[in-house]
């Protein structure tokens, strides 16, 4: 077969005036057109080839609407270079001179040089729009290219995820992929649902449709896929510098947009992938867990897969795979760390904490394991451990003739929601003997913020049956003085994050002032953890702080270690009332 151009006047006899017509163009690069009967010319509203060519920029591109483009771009070619067929079948929009859009089904072959140059020989009907809209109808083209929508995205164009794998696998193979820049970059749009709630599904798809067209236009020649709601893939070449610009650029254009209410912060996780024969999938993954790693916070609006979250990741498989061997054989430990009246200065509870003591890797802080047990809701077994645990050395004291002080124990709000949390403490209660004052329930301020009532519901029931409740963690977050106001408890426990502060900031101690006083006024006994100085122990007592917690006292320890500790520093127990 010939490989050289053919210049024709035309033999035979065309039919003029008809619907549709018969064009040529070249396969890759700008997709230059080679040739246009005259009745494709005439669609147009041109007289002449040379006005034709002038007139759609001499490229298919130009002679397809600039919003149908890129879909049927991708439906080509997952029909023609990545499908085991070599035609198409698409549709799409054109506009004529005279500005009026028209509707067109296209027709295509895929036909090969020797030399690796390829053409598309593509024949084109004028339909009707009502047509044009129509997918029920029956024809074989039709239900081809029905089928072949299941490799690009209905509402974005963009491609599927399955056809992206796959046409990506095959992009990897090549082999002049070792020499370039290889990256994934993973987009999504943070709550998303909540965006579709407040301004409707109409709304929330034109935003998929101007994120994948952002997308699409600043990476361009780069494999973007819409992988499912509004996440996001590409895979590209580009050079590394120049993939966080495009990133940022995205980021800025979605932001900026004139229309506010369209105005949406895009978080972007990046994987440069160093082995360009890794698996497709798990490039995909990392870039994703890279997006997900900071999805809560607002600082950042990127984040590149590294030695940092690939650690993490070996960190929560560690902890998921091995929380039932670290209960079941007493790695997991329960400290005691004292809390004193300010008052009196004496012992008059314990908080009980819970250590990770591997054999191997030693000691693993809560911070190491505690979040990757909420987010795998596995830390129901965990506090049910020290729920147990706490309860037995309290029966051992008691029976040892030691002195006795509450206990508070800390109770995740995913135990709400998991299991029966009244039924865990007064169950193994009953076992040991304990009455129910000797144990206090630690619940975090942010848990108040459920919305089914299940944690009032139950915090209710619990201080009922004579267990204390206290709020935790007062002041770490977006602290609310509703939450004292809206629920029944006994103890509001202020973050050290106030301690921290009243030295540098002279609005704390004020602060902190206000909320002992408005807290004791309620019948609510306030408690400030995170003592480290003397300094800080009498200001405590100035404001009327009724108890204190921290390292100035003692740090968390085994529970006999820590009654030998305070009792070697003079240390007396508060009596039973």
């Amino acid at each position: 077969m010939s490989d050289n151009y053919y210049i024709t006047d035309m033999s035979g006899r065309l039919p003029v005036g008809l619907p549709g017509g018969f064009f040529i163009y070249e396969a890759g690069g700008n997709e230059q057109i080679l040739f246009a009967d005259e009745n494709v010319i005439r669609l147009f509203g041109c007289k002449t080839f040379d006005e034709f060519l002038e007139y759609v920029d001499g490229t298919f591109k130009g002679m397809v609407h600039p919003d149908d483009f890129h879909k049927i771009e991708n439906q080509i070619e997952a029909q023609t270079i990545y499908a085991e067929k070599r035609h198409d079948y698409v549709r799409y929009r054109i506009i004529p001179k005279n500005g009026d859009v028209r509707y067109i089904e296209d027709f295509g072959h895929l036909l090969h040089w020797p030399n690796g140059r390829s053409f598309y020989y593509v024949f084109i009907v004028d339909v009707e729009e009502n047509e044009y809209a129509n997918n029920a109808s029956n024809s074989f083209a039709e239900a081809e290219v029905l089928a072949s929508n299941r490799e690009t995205d209905e509402l974005t164009g963009l491609l599927t995820m399955a056809f992206f794998y796959n046409k990506v696998q095959v992009l990897l193979n090549s082999p002049d992929i070792r020499r370039q820049d290889v990256a994934f970059i993973h987009f999504d749009i943070p709550n998303f649902k909540l965006y579709n709630e407040r301004h409707g599904f109409i709304m929330g798809d034109e935003i998929l449709k101007d994120l994948g067209k952002t997308i699409r236009t600043v990476f361009s020649g780069a494999t973007v896929a819409r992988f499912s709601d509004d996440h996001f893939v590409v895979f590209t070449t580009t050079p590394k510098d120049d993939v966080i610009e495009n990133v940022e650029e995205i980021y800025r254009k979605m932001l900026l947009t004139e229309d506010v209410n369209k105005k949406v912060k895009v978080k972007a996780g990046i994987y440069f992938m160093e082995d360009p024969h890794a698996e497709v999938g798990l490039a995909c993954d990392h870039a994703r867990l890279a997006c997900n790693s900071i999805k809560n916070r607002h600082d950042v609006n990127y984040c590149i897969y590294d030695d940092i979250i690939r650690d993490g990741l070996r960190r929560q498989q560690f902890v998921v795979d091995h929380i039932d061997e670290a209960i079941a054989n007493d790695y997991i430990k329960v400290f005691y760390q004292p809390i004193i009246r300010v008052e009196t200065g004496k012992i008059c509870g314990y908080e009980a904490l819970v250590r990770w003591i591997d054999p191997n890797d030693g000691m693993l802080p809560p911070s190491y394991f505690v979040e990757t047990l909420e987010k795998f809701h596995l830390i129901h077994f965990v506090d049910e451990f020290v729920v147990k645990k706490v309860c037995q050395d309290i029966r051992r004291l008691a029976d040892q003739g030691e002195e006795l002080v509450p206990v508070s124990i800390n109770v995740s709000r995913l135990d709400f929601e998991v299991c029966d949390v009244f039924k865990l403490l007064s169950d193994f209660c009953e076992i040991y003997q304990i009455p129910h004052n000797m144990l206090e329930v630690e619940i975090t301020e942010s848990a108040f913020n459920d919305n089914t009532g299940i944690i009032k519901d139950a915090t209710k029931k619990i201080r009922e049956a004579d267990f204390d409740v206290w709020i935790d963690d007062f002041g770490s977050g977006y602290s609310s003085l509703n939450t004292i106001a809206e629920y029944e408890f006994d103890v509001l426990k202020l973050d050290m994050v106030f301690l921290r502060g009243y030295e540098k900031n002279p609005k704390s101690k004020p602060l902190m002032k206000y909320i002992v006083s408005a807290t004791n006024a309620m019948g609510i006994l306030p408690l400030c953890e995170g003592v480290e100085t003397e300094e800080s122990y009498e200001f405590l007592k100035e404001i009327g702080c009724n108890m204190a917690q921290g390292y100035y006292f003692s740090k968390p320890m085994p529970l006999d270690a820590l009654i030998d500790s305070m009792y070697a520093k003079g240390y007396e127990w508060e009596e039973l009332g």
